[in-house]
């Protein structure tokens, strides 16, 4: 059986990497710096990011459940989200990325 592998969701983590970071102090992208969001509250992770009022209102904490929903499909976490990500369908890759940005939270 496999489980959820950090290294190979730091190579997954490229289909996001267009638009975020994750290392601490990173500027934001196009989306803002995942790194820390383990635990955080939704819309709150970058101080100067411009989050989405839907995103903002939605409520919630980034947790492995929440992640997992979010990176396989935003739209339907979050109607109204700006973020244009058609999503990663294997459970296991998201698993991957999950676990990889498990590992970049302090």
């Amino acid at each position: 059986m496999r489980v959820a592998d950090a290294d190979a969701g730091a190579r997954k983590f490229g289909v996001c990497a267009a638009c975020h970071r994750v290392a601490n102090g990173a500027p934001d992208a196009g989306g803002p710096n995942l790194h820390g969001v383990f635990g955080r509250q939704m819309g709150t992770n970058s101080r100067r990011f411009g989050y989405t009022a839907a995103l903002i209102g939605a409520g919630g904490r980034w947790d492995s459940a929440m992640l997992d929903a979010w990176i396989a499909d935003p739209r339907k976490v979050v109607p109204g989200t700006s973020m244009l990500f058609v999503g990663v369908p294997d459970p296991l890759d998201r698993a991957d990325i999950i676990a990889y940005l498990r590992r970049q939270t302090d």
